[in-house]
């Protein structure tokens, strides 16, 4: 309904374009014939006589083919293959007299014409059935496309427009293809991570209500000790938010830094301290060694984030009883740690610093961590201008280059 509507629309246009070649075409081989032949009056009158019709006919022709054959390609191209033909067949006709053509001539002209016409035909209907076939292919895959199927290929060896065509729709739904891969990769890693979130919020939520439960019920045999726990609990939580909104942050751009000479080994041993407590109940041992003092161009709230995070995830993954090792090189102005436990994947080395990405996402939430650990790590050290990677396992290890302060 669309096609017609627009076809009807263009109507006068076409029309319009039609009468205007026919015209300047007319004046052209009238000018023509002035210059060259210098015709007398009469000749002069036959000679517009049979312009007129010639041009009539034209047009009339073209409005047939664009009226009964407008779905059809290879219908106009034998209908144009006729035309030529049908026209000069009506030239030679209506200017026998002009051009002392006898009866017997012309119908042998006209004989050979028809030997003509079929043979253009022909060639017509053998050059248009593989632009036809390659056309419905066309149709073909954009319908099943439509119905979703995103494997369908055109995949046509073709040099001309209809080639370009087909080159341009395959790698059209190649696009596609890959962007819904892109969008179920996306919906597939963001339900992981709201369940990851959802179980790191709700683990120690969970606890710090049964603790209070129990020490507002006069239950609890230690309340020291459930107060200690409620603390640490809270101290999960507000890290989780504060991660959330680090990445947030860092993926904006907007993580503002107050860059100062800043002793390595003292944020070191301070981000240590705060951990220490949590490893000590694993029997993880943390130790910190440094060949040399030395002093960084950092952020020291930041910095120290970074030390807190990269410690905390090698607790996490060292085995109990373990070590994690805090290496500081002052030559390179390098912080390495390292852990006893089986270490990163090789396939996951460069996935292991985006947000919400985890080796084992069954094991990530059953044992807690919402995969922001590295990467806010990773954001902070290229907000410095610095370096992060990660070694393969066996053994956890993470490697931190920062800018020396001079």
């Amino acid at each position: 309904m669309t096609a017609i509507t627009g076809w009807r629309r263009r109507w006068p246009t076409f029309i319009f374009g039609i009468a205007v070649i026919a015209t300047l075409s007319g004046i052209g081989t009238i000018v023509a014939t002035e210059v060259v032949m210098v015709p007398t009056a009469g000749e002069r009158t036959r000679l517009i006589a049979l312009i007129v019709a010639l041009a009539s006919v034209a047009v009339t022709i073209t409005v047939v083919m664009r009226l009964f054959a407008p779905r059809s390609v290879s219908r106009r191209l034998l209908l144009a293959a006729l035309s030529g033909p049908i026209i000069i067949a009506f030239t030679l006709s209506a200017g026998s007299q002009s051009m002392f053509l006898n009866n017997h001539d012309l119908q042998f002209l006209l004989i050979l014409l028809a030997f003509a016409t079929v043979l253009a035909v022909a060639v017509v209907h053998t050059l248009a059935r593989p632009l036809t076939e390659d056309l419905a292919a066309l149709t073909d895959v954009a319908r099943r496309v439509g119905q979703g199927d995103l494997a369908a290929r055109a995949e046509l060896g073709r040099m001309d427009e209809v080639g370009e065509l087909a080159w341009a729709m395959d790698a059209m739904i190649e696009q596609i293809a890959t962007s819904r891969s892109a969008r179920d990769a996306s919906e597939h890693e963001r339900s992981v991570t709201l369940a990851s979130l959802s179980h790191d919020a709700r683990t120690p939520l969970t606890s710090m209500r049964l603790a209070t439960e129990a020490l507002l019920d006069g239950v609890a045999p230690d309340p020291e000790r459930y107060l200690r726990t409620i603390a640490t609990d809270i101290r999960a939580v507000e890290t989780l938010i504060d991660d959330l909104f680090l990445v947030g942050q860092i993926e904006a751009g907007r993580l503002s830094l107050q860059q100062q000479p800043v002793d390595v080994l003292g944020a070191a041993h301070e981000s240590v301290a705060v951990l220490d407590p949590i490893a000590r109940e694993r029997g993880i041992s943390i130790e910190v060694t440094d060949d040399d003092s030395f002093t960084a161009s950092a952020d020291a709230k930041q910095l120290q984030r970074v030390f807190q995070n990269l410690v905390s995830n090698a607790i996490t993954h060292s085995p109990d009883g373990g070590t994690v090792s805090v290496v500081l090189d002052s030559q390179r102005c390098k912080i390495s740690v390292t852990d006893e436990g089986e270490g990163f994947p090789a396939d996951f080395v460069e996935e292991a610093f985006q947000p919400f990405r985890r080796s084992d996402y069954a094991r990530a939430r059953a044992g807690g961590g919402a995969g922001l650990g590295l990467a806010v790590a990773k954001g902070i050290v290229d907000a410095h201008a610095g370096n992060i990677w990660a070694d393969p396992g066996p053994g956890g290890a993470v490697h931190v280059e920062l800018q020396k302060s001079n």
